[in-house]
């Protein structure tokens, strides 16, 4: 079978699997609850407080500048799913069975939760948006930036959930544990990088280690941009992107290497 041919019906079946388990649905739908709830909850506090020009980026992504994303942690949970299926069922072994070669399962792998995480994402921002449009009194679309200026942030929010979905899916893979990738997803930006805030110095090299940590990544690229920002900014947030998706690859080809390891 030539690497394309098995490429081809990995990704038949993967997307067959993720059509057929229940998770599909309940996640879809959970992303709309999520989207919408995170929305109606910036709405309701910019009528108690002005939250200024990066209010409406935040209603749309629930927040997720701060670091913390509830879309995020269902991708997460999405691509961890994907990978539990396997050891609950035993399709890996038949899936191997049709298609002999690891590098293509995985391969399929990556783009078919890569595709699912980002329609979480879309679906999420789509409710969030039709909720703000349609709460009354709500300032916050007044108040947002030009359209052009949100554009980069939602991409980037799309990116962080594309990344976190395929690290649930890494870390599943090499844990042999959904729920425990899943929870280390969502205690990295609460525990784990705020330790390594205290350990890593604050000036010189440390200032910028501290910046490429991953949710400090992730939070830089769901940011509005200062009023006043250039090139500079541009620069530091594809390089936090960078830094994020390197993290995210390391854990994807520490799953492939383990993989080879399998076969040899």
């Amino acid at each position: 079978m030539s690497p394309f041919a098995a490429l081809a019906a990995a990704l038949r079946l993967e997307a067959v699997r993720l059509r057929t388990v229940r998770s599909t649905a309940v996640l879809l739908v959970a992303a709309v609850a999520a989207g919408a709830a995170g929305a109606a909850a910036l709405c309701a506090l910019d009528q108690r407080t002005d939250l200024g020009r990066g209010g409406l980026l935040d209603a749309l992504t629930g927040g997720s500048a701060s670091g913390l994303s509830v879309v995020g942690a269902l991708a997460a949970l999405a691509g961890a799913l994907v990978v539990a299926a396997d050891a609950r069922h035993g399709a890996e072994r038949s899936a191997l069975v049709v298609v002999p070669r690891r590098g293509a399962l995985l391969a399929a792998r990556v783009l078919v939760v890569t595709a699912w995480s980002a329609v979480l994402a879309v679906t999420a921002l789509v409710a969030a948006a039709v909720l703000v449009l349609l709460w009354p009194g709500q300032e916050l679309v007044a108040q947002a930036p030009r359209p052009v200026v949100l554009a980069l942030p939602l991409l980037g929010y799309a990116a962080v959930v594309v990344l976190q979905g395929l690290a649930g899916m890494a870390l599943a893979s090499l844990l042999r544990s959904a729920v425990v990738a899943v929870a280390a997803v969502v205690a990295w930006p609460l525990v784990a990088e705020p330790v390594l805030g205290l350990v890593v110095p604050r000036s010189g090299w440390g200032a910028v280690v501290d910046q490429l940590l991953p949710a400090a990544a992730a939070s830089r690229l769901v940011a509005v941009p200062p009023v006043a920002a250039g090139p500079a900014w541009a620069v530091g947030t594809v390089v936090a992107g960078a830094a994020l998706a390197a993290a995210v690859g390391a854990l994807v080809l520490a799953v492939a290497a383990r993989g080879a390891r399998g076969d040899a």
